[in-house]
């Protein structure tokens, strides 16, 4: 349909609402992700600056996640426009998408949406290097994410081992000689910090004698659910987590899919990119063209305007992809 066209189901989900709704979506391709990032607060100002008497905000969240500070600060920025905030969850609203989602009051999803743990990873200069071949032999190292909890089962392994002190002593060196000590630290750090984040979204709409449940609610997310991997269907996430999401309307979820469906097509979501598909045969047999290609790596829009993250992108034989332009576009 197109931004003109989607400005119909837009309309719809806010007469249904009695909100104002403001659609966030990431690229899910392979090669091509895109995630929550800082300069969306800046993004989200400007629709705001749209929307007069501002007091119900919901907004459409795709994604597979991005920077734990700013899905953070993105969670306490839009309260400072809406007492009330309501997230709608089509598909995929992982990681940093799920810890958005605990500032707000109800979570809407469809039977599709999914949300997921947000227990934390680091990829830096001190990970793990993991070897990767690449064609005609050649070798990439790259550094390997390791997750909070990956560490955590390690240690609770050795516990119910059982060993003795030069046991523990060895096992403790093992794990130091694969993962960085200062890593080790870093991944502490990041636990205590995202159930502070957590538990600090959750403050903003839950009241004070809700301080037990929240507890178990952060805990649940951050160290629980056994993998980073673990998606939370509506009725779990409700029924077992004790999340605020919504009872099921087969109506707003047809207009919330109809609207997730078109964004879907026109950013190709879960389709991998293959630079290989832009190049063609030279009918005369010559050299084959530079192809130019653009893909968009995020959009936010709402009734007023939209907004694009896209990535220009050159791509010469035999496939070698060069990166020209990354930048948003009104």
């Amino acid at each position: 349909m197109g931004v003109d066209q989607r400005k119909d189901l837009i309309g719809q989900i806010e007469q249904r609402r009695g909100s104002r709704l403001i659609c966030c979506l990431t690229s899910d391709r392979d090669g091509l992700q895109g995630a929550i990032a800082k300069d969306f607060l800046s993004r989200f100002f400007l629709h705001f600056r749209t929307m007069k008497d501002l007091t119900k905000l919901d907004v459409l969240l795709f994604t597979l996640g991005g920077d734990t500070l700013a899905s953070y600060a993105l969670g306490r920025f839009v309260r400072q426009y809406a007492k009330t905030v309501g997230v709608l969850v089509p598909h995929f609203c992982l990681s940093g998408g799920t810890l958005f989602a605990l500032g707000a009051d109800e979570i809407v999803m469809t039977r599709l949406g999914t949300l997921s743990a947000i227990d934390p990873s680091i990829t830096g200069l001190s990970n793990p290097i993991a070897e990767i071949p690449q064609p005609g032999g050649a070798v990439q190292k790259v550094p390997v994410a390791v997750g909070v909890e990956s560490v955590a089962g390690f240690k609770k392994v050795v516990e119910d081992w059982k060993l003795d002190t030069q046991g523990q002593t060895t096992a403790l060196s093992l794990l130091a000689q694969r993962v960085n000590p200062v890593l080790l630290g870093d991944l502490q750090r990041s636990k205590e910090q995202i159930i502070k984040l957590a538990t600090g979204l959750m403050k903003l709409h839950a009241k004070p004698k809700d301080k037990e449940q929240i507890d178990r609610i952060v805990k649940t997310l951050a160290t629980e659910l056994g993998s980073h991997d673990y998606l939370l269907v509506a009725d779990e996430a409700r029924n077992e987590v004790n999340l605020p999401v919504a009872e099921h309307d087969a109506e707003l979820e047809d207009l919330i899919t109809k609207l997730y469906e078109d964004f879907a097509e026109e950013m190709e979501l879960g389709v991998p990119f293959n630079p290989l598909e832009g190049l063609t045969l030279n009918p005369l047999g010559g050299p084959q063209q530079v192809v130019m290609t653009t893909a968009k790596i995020v959009i936010i829009e709402s009734l007023d305007r939209s907004d694009v993250w896209e990535r220009e992108m050159a791509i010469f034989p035999p496939g070698q992809l060069q990166i020209r332009r990354n930048h948003w576009r009104k």
